[in-house]
């Protein structure tokens, strides 16, 4: 695969000639034919901390396809006192994932939490190759909206239902599957926006996980230590948008 950290250019483009993992799911699971199209319009983009990739109102003018990066959607018009947690997106999806709903402007702002490498495709091009619902990459991109709508809705859920532990583990598990890696940069604050938990009770959570050696977390980075422990004690809710997200790559013919 792909090692975005080793890159040292800002952008680059894949190789058409053979078959390579572009270390994004929705890349990675399309046709042959598929990707060579795609391929001379996808540069790889170095995505930074609080980098602000979409603002509610501005035109989608492209796809960004993340590899290790992970992005999160948040809105501020709830009239609360932090930012209202809408959905994330790492390895196994898209950020711009409501142009696929026919938004043409962004509806939330999304930014980015933990810097990595995307894939970037411009907007006009994605429509001018897949202009119908029944192309290949439309039908999987169609496949994780419904995965995010199903997995917000699974979330919330688990906030009313579930104690902080069981949350914060959630949580730290999905992060690290989404940036596919066991250490990633993220702060506390970053935590307790997205996750929505009260900052005071991420850091307590968080240095009893780190007191039973589950995780280390230490200037602005997390590494997960223990993730079997951590898969015991998270709540179901985990599974069920696990499994939610990797539905969305299901065979063609439902095997």
């Amino acid at each position: 695969m792909l090692d975005p950290l080793h890159q040292s250019e800002t952008e680059r483009r894949p190789a058409a000639e053979h078959r390579v993992s572009f270390g994004n799911r929705i890349l990675d699971a399309l046709g042959r034919s598929e990707l060579e199209a795609l391929t001379p319009s996808l540069k790889r983009v170095f995505l930074q901390r609080e980098q602000v990739v979409v603002r509610p109102g501005d035109p989608i003018t492209s796809l960004h396809f993340p590899i290790d990066t992970f992005a999160w959607s948040w809105d501020e018009t709830t009239g609360a006192d932090r930012p209202t947690s809408v959905l994330t997106t790492g390895h196994r999806g898209v950020v711009e994932w409501n142009q696929v709903l026919e938004a043409d402007r962004g509806q939330t702002c999304c930014t980015i939490i933990s810097p990595g490498s995307a894939w970037r495709m411009p907007i006009d091009v994605f429509e001018q190759l897949h202009p119908h619902t029944n192309s290949p990459l439309r039908r999987l991109l169609l496949r994780y909206a419904n995965a995010c709508i199903l997995n917000a809705a699974a979330r919330l859920a688990c906030n009313s239902e579930h104690n902080i532990d069981q949350r914060l583990a959630r949580w730290i598990l999905w992060v690290s599957d989404e940036c596919n890696r066991a250490e990633f940069s993220i702060t506390h604050q970053q935590i307790a926006e997205v996750a929505a938990i009260r900052r005071p009770s991420v850091s307590l959570a968080l240095s009893q996980f780190q007191r039973e050696g589950l995780v280390r977390s230490q200037h602005g980075r997390l590494r997960v230590l223990e993730r079997a422990q951590l898969e015991r004690m998270v709540c179901r809710c985990y599974w069920q948008i696990r499994q939610n997200s990797e539905r969305v790559f299901r065979k063609e013919d439902g095997a």
